[in-house]
């Protein structure tokens, strides 16, 4: 990782009690994790009046009794507004060294347009015992470039991808190490199609073929492109049968064998958040468990733990209304049967509500919303258009 980068934010170890849910105008897009000895993290971002503000910051939570309750927050990564270069979208990871790998995004609007490439980048440090009572992290550095908004995925031959994608880009693009993550390597994929946020992530086929699955904006579906030469070349971006209404899903194989797919199964809304199973290397998924269909949900991510079962993440209800980050536990057996079978499977499960009248003060969260509006108008106007903003879905 790039070490030279000089890390502008501010990691607290021990947040203060302005870090804490009862503080929070809005809350989302968490992450997921598990310690080789069962403790959880989760991760999502808060801070400001929305997304994005100069005012977010990232949070790191902890359960140790295996997902149901959540020590919040154990860990703040904190954008100082004096800077200009907001930090949000943390991203959580262990690694094949059992290392818990903590991602996030660094957008610099100091360096000009939000659309030239030095706006966006992934930064990174990882804890080497995540099971330790005090949790050491290694330095914080600038890992590579783009938004990272997945696991990253370890092929067979030892490679990481890390699908941290571009929107200044017309291709998809992602990063790749072969130490480790010591370095890392900026790769490009197939042309995309139709995307703001791609949020791509890749499976490795039992074939050995690279399948990648991406967002769209417009189409109503995920895009697949796919490798069949280990990422030298890939396709063109090309829509799949598979509904998704432009937002983040979740993708990886299972230790059976089969391929999970986490996703809003629908072209429209946020709505009808599914667990699916594929037997095919994701060319068909018939199985299929709905895990929310009554109100806006969005951002899954999950684990699989040793003993089989699922562990899933999303927002719901709205990151500025509801303020809801849910857990799920679930098994193969629920997904194949289309509802809940397993005795210790459940979903539902409310890690963090952020209250609808906060203890901030309110002169200073006005003055902060005020900012944010004016301030969000200012910066992606060029992309969206003012008009367009209020709908603009991150």
């Amino acid at each position: 990782m790039t070490a030279t980068a000089t890390f502008p934010g501010v990691i607290i170890t021990q947040p203060g009690p302005q870090y804490s849910v009862a503080y929070r105008q809005w809350q989302g897009c968490p992450s997921i994790c598990r310690s080789p000895k069962g403790r959880f993290f989760g991760a999502w971002y808060s801070g400001g009046s929305r997304e994005p503000s100069y005012w977010n910051y990232n949070i790191l939570a902890r359960s140790d009794d295996g997902g149901i309750n959540w020590q919040d927050p154990v860990l703040v990564i904190a954008t100082v507004p004096a800077t200009r270069k907001q930090l949000l979208d943390i991203q959580l990871w262990l690694d094949p060294l059992q290392r818990l790998w903590c991602f996030w995004t660094q957008r610099d609007y100091g360096s000009g347009s939000i659309k030239d490439a030095a706006h966006v980048s992934t930064w990174a440090m990882h804890c080497d015992d995540p099971d330790a009572g005090d949790l050491r992290w290694s330095p914080a550095c600038q890992a590579f470039p783009g938004f990272l908004r997945c696991q990253p995925t370890v092929l067979s031959d030892g490679r990481w991808l890390a699908c941290a994608y571009d929107w200044t880009c017309d291709y998809y693009c992602y990063s790749e190490s072969s130490d480790q993550g010591r370095t890392w390597q900026r790769r490009q994929g197939g042309k995309k199609l139709d995307a703001y946020f791609d949020e791509t992530q890749v499976l490795e086929r039992r074939d050995g073929s690279l399948l990648m699955f991406a967002r769209t904006c417009k189409t109503g579906c995920i895009a697949q492109s796919v490798s069949n030469d280990g990422g030298a070349t890939w396709t063109d971006g090309a829509p799949t049968d598979i509904p998704n209404p432009s937002t983040r899903f979740f993708l990886k194989r299972l230790q059976s064998g089969r391929v999970l797919l986490v996703n809003n199964l629908d072209a429209k809304q946020r709505v009808a958040m599914t667990a699916m199973l594929s037997e095919d290397d994701g060319h068909s998924w018939p199985y299929q468990l709905c895990l929310e269909n009554s109100t806006s949900s969005s951002y899954p991510d999950a684990i699989q733990a040793p003993d089989g079962g699922i562990h899933i993440i999303y927002d719901r209800g709205g990151r500025t209304a509801r303020k809801e980050i849910v857990t799920c536990r679930i098994c193969e057996d629920d997904i194949i049967a289309g509802k809940i079978t397993a005795l210790d499977s459940y979903i539902g499960n409310i890690a963090s509500k952020a209250p609808q009248a906060t203890l901030a003060d309110p002169a200073t969260r006005e003055r902060i919303r005020d900012f944010d509006d004016r301030w969000l108008k200012n910066q992606f106007g060029d992309i969206a258009g003012a008009e367009a903003i209020a709908e603009l879905q991150f």
